[in-house]
């Protein structure tokens, strides 16, 4: 809505006032702190003149938008960047994920995911709900309609054996299993490709049908999204220079599986 409004060459307070709002409920309205309804929705679209597929998409959203989603089921405590990104892996028509230090989230096993998320020192009672979160996610994979998901990995996660041998291995398993499905593709970045873009630090994009795609970057403590083109487009070249020098998806999964069985052979050895 505060772009539609900016478009359109308003003050907030002038877009308020044709509609017959104050301007702070559009304010917050623009803050996200009030959720559109439907015909609040239809009476901003019909001020600023807004019409065809463009009206009922967004007509749509805002009816979507009162919609329970899985997450907010025993997790009401979420930081609103987290949730954000849930929103926005939800709606997005394709998601590359280039990883560099662990399994891509969308591809954890719950045993992978534990331990990695334990190794952050979060507290016994909050471990749980944080690993059944991270799987959660994954349900875009396997919905009726699934997000088409493209994964980087660097060849140094495959070596990481987290939460142990026996759980790292049913981990690269996995890997294997879900890159088999026809809308995921899982590529390696062999160390033999030596220095190449992706060094510069893990990333996921998202795309959309209807809007323009979305770089989220995260760190330890904190997270952004990059949505403006001069931001996401690096990225967006990044990674087809990144599948250049990646080890197609066949030659992912056999190294994959040999890495898997190495595991297994330490587990045995231990």
């Amino acid at each position: 809505m505060r772009k539609l409004r900016k478009d359109a060459g308003l003050k907030l307070e002038e877009l308020a006032e044709l509609c017959g709002w104050s301007r702070a409920t559009f304010g917050r309205i623009e803050s996200g702190d009030k959720v559109l309804t439907g015909t609040e929705t239809a009476i901003i679209l019909g001020t600023l003149g807004i019409k065809g597929s463009e009206r009922k998409r967004l007509l749509e959203l805002a009816r979507d938008a009162h919609q329970p989603h899985w997450w907010e089921v025993g997790h009401s405590d979420l930081p609103e960047l987290l949730v954000g990104l849930l929103e926005f892996e939800r709606i997005a028509t394709q998601i590359t994920d280039v990883a560099l230090g662990f399994v891509p989230g969308l591809l954890q096993t719950a045993d992978y995911a534990r331990a990695v998320i334990g190794a952050g020192n979060v507290k016994d009672d909050q471990l749980e709900s944080r690993v059944s979160l991270r799987l959660g996610r994954q349900s875009v994979l396997t919905r009726q309609n699934p997000v088409a998901f493209n994964a980087l990995i660097d060849e140094s996660v495959l070596h990481r054996p987290i939460g142990g041998y026996d759980v790292m291995a049913e981990q690269l398993r996995q890997i294997v299993r879900v890159s088999r499905r026809p809308h995921v593709s899982v590529q390696v970045l062999p160390f033999s490709a030596g220095a190449h873009v992706g060094l510069n630090g893990s990333h996921l994009i998202l795309e959309f049908q209807r809007q323009r795609p979305i770089v989220h970057l995260e760190h330890r403590r904190s997270s952004v999204f990059l949505d403006a083109p001069t931001e996401t487009s690096p990225f967006l070249e990044a990674v087809r220079s990144l599948s250049d020098v990646a080890l197609t998806p066949t030659e992912s999964a056999e190294l994959i599986t040999s890495h898997a069985e190495a595991m297994e052979g330490q587990h045995a050895v231990g």
